[in-house]
């Protein structure tokens, strides 16, 4: 490893013991057999016994052919005993090894075998070769020295960079100066076709005469440059600086990293990051442009704006959409455009906006407008209703696809009642299309909290409203709210009939929130919330005596509402479904 050895102990790392058998020197008479060789040192040495706590020298046990004469010059190292440890496959194997000595040399190869395997056995062998990253066409950047440079000469001029074309590289350098000193550097930065899979890829390998001497991402440089997504991501290269050994040296001796609070290694970090910042600059335009082009491909979204938006008179409307689409695409990260259903939200919602946005650009023509404004609101009309509907065809569409969800649920074996009831927290319109999922209000969940303590107090027992952060622990019913009405919301799960047991807690559950609300310091909530009801989703009911009367008592006073599941799907799937159908006539309308 240059003039870095490995380490004469080096192999107990992995072993327990190693043996040397050396032959050297110049060539002898064995005065035993009278025959020519060459003086043979041959010794053991054993891990446990020099670890050993004790204050006695370690010796290495000598070998049977030590102080011998030996035929052959050369030397032998037989390492035994190994650890136990996980050997990772072939391929893997030899891109680890690639990465640390897989530069193309003509005097010497790594060649690995499985001894696993047989001689003609896929796999069984395997010649290391130079590190392979696939990079993105276009992003390729070169330092070399020039075919013109004179073989002696190493000056500013015999080097030059050279990146893919349409990319300006002018203040980009292969070389810094420090002390009236010149040192280039050689080799190639671009971007990988993929983000980073792996730390063997990440960032730069540093090689210092074909041996590798450090890997950095950005030269240690901090956050918040331009571009430094892409950089941290896709960004890798092979720098050779072969002066790094040169008269200090600068390898750190594992070699993993380089010295760098050293004068030169601080020179060389700064050449370095700004090498990072011009290349997160210079090439950022065209990973956008990546981005988009991927975009467009793997979404099809030219195909599907002509599909939704297909009139002659929507041709802006087309035109703003892919716009948006545009936007957010190069906007994305590089994982994002790998994802299926992170595409089609991508387009969904250039879908959604491309309306809107030709609805704004034409009200402003509309109030600059002096002549022709008739033609010109008439524009503007055409434009909102499309805009409109596609909004509230969005929504409808979304709605249908929870109904899908809710439907799958129903039929699943073993489903708990509270994921039905969750659902309901994000989709209340499930039970009343009208109604819509709340937002953030202070009173009512200030209500929530009054309403389990004043539970608590007349019961002993505290109640588990919607909070769903327990997956073990069974919510008792939804308590939602829907203009000024308190909403309790009791699920059960299909095909299950109501109890006495049951219905005696939703009783409870009635009597107890109208006293809560009758307490004289809570009339501010009676006051926000005069009403409260009750909806039972249930297909069946099973009740006898008192807890059948109360429940028909509470149908009668219509505080109470009861669903089965049959009707509750069919009633919220025909109203969304009716309204989607509405929506893509009215948009079939619009196009004509």
């Amino acid at each position: 490893m240059g003039r870095k050895g490995v380490g004469k102990l080096a192999p107990f790392g992995v072993c327990q013991t190693i043996e040397v058998i050396s032959s050297s020197g110049k060539q002898v008479v064995d005065k035993a057999s009278s025959k020519k060789g060459f003086i043979t040192s041959h010794f053991i040495m054993d891990r446990k016994a020099i670890l050993s706590e004790t204050d006695t020298p370690y010796y290495p046990k000598p070998g049977t052919l030590d102080d011998t004469v030996q035929p052959k010059l050369g030397t032998t190292i037989r390492i035994r005993g190994f650890e136990h440890r996980r050997v990772p496959k072939i391929a893997d194997f030899e891109r680890q090894m690639a990465q640390r000595f897989g530069l193309a040399t003509s005097n010497w190869r790594i060649i690995l075998r499985d001894s696993n395997r047989k001689p003609g056995d896929e796999d069984y062998e395997r010649v290391v070769g130079a590190f392979e990253a696939q990079l993105k066409p276009g992003t390729k950047i070169n330092f070399k020295r020039k075919a013109s440079a004179k073989e002696d000469s190493c000056e500013a001029k015999d080097y030059e960079v050279r990146g893919p074309e349409g990319i300006s590289v002018g203040d980009i350098v292969a070389e810094f100066a420090l002390e009236e000193k010149f040192y280039p550097v050689t080799g190639w930065v671009g971007y990988a076709k993929e983000p980073y899979k792996d730390d063997l890829m990440a960032g730069m390998r540093v090689y210092c005469r074909g041996k590798i001497a450090a890997q950095t991402a950005v030269f240690n440089m901090k956050a918040g440059f331009t571009g430094e997504h892409d950089v941290r991501s896709y960004l890798i290269g092979e720098l050779h600086p072969d002066w790094l050994d040169e008269d200090d040296d600068l390898i750190r001796t594992d070699r993993q990293d380089i010295l760098w609070s050293h004068d030169l290694g601080q020179a060389f970090q700064d050449w370095g990051q700004k090498l990072v910042k011009l290349i997160g600059k210079i090439t950022r335009e065209p990973m956008r442009k990546s981005a988009w082009e991927k975009f467009q491909q793997v979404s099809e979204i030219n195909k599907r704006v002509e599909q939704v938006y297909p009139g002659e008179q929507q041709g802006e409307i087309r035109k703003r959409t892919l716009e948006m689409a545009e936007t957010i695409a190069k906007a994305a990260r590089g994982d994002e455009l790998e994802d299926e259903q992170t595409i089609e939200s991508f387009v969904q919602l250039s879908l959604l906006l491309g309306p809107h946005i030709t609805l704004d650009k034409k009200l402003k023509e509309a109030a600059e407008s002096k002549d022709r404004p008739l033609e010109v609101i008439s524009a503007v009309l055409k434009t909102a209703r499309i805009a409109e509907l596609a909004s509230f065809g969005r929504i409808a569409d979304d709605r249908v696809r929870v109904i899908d969800t809710l439907e799958s649920l129903k039929g699943t074996e073993g489903i708990r009642e509270s994921a039905f009831q969750q659902l309901l927290t994000q989709a209340p319109w499930l039970i009343n299309p009208t109604w819509s999922p709340i937002t953030a209000n202070q009173s009512f969940e200030t209500l929530k909290k009054e309403f389990k303590k004043f539970y608590f107090e007349r019961t002993g027992e505290w109640l588990n409203l919607d909070d769903f952060s327990d997956p073990d622990k069974q919510p008792d019913f939804v308590l939602s709210s829907q203009d000024d009405t308190i909403q309790i919301i009791e699920i059960k799960k299909p095909n299950w009939k109501l109890k006495d047991q049951e219905m005696g807690r939703i009783g409870n559950y009635y009597a107890i929130m109208t006293d809560f609300l009758a307490e004289p310091g809570n009339s501010e909530f009676q006051k926000e919330f005069p009403k409260f009801h009750i909806t039972l989703v249930c297909d069946g009911i099973n009740l006898t005596g008192q807890s059948r009367a109360a429940f028909d008592g509470l149908k009668e006073k219509k505080t109470l509402t009861h669903i089965n599941w049959k009707s509750f799907l069919l009633r919220t799937r025909k109203m969304h479904e009716d309204f989607l159908n509405e929506a893509d006539r009215q948009r079939r309308i619009a196009t004509k």
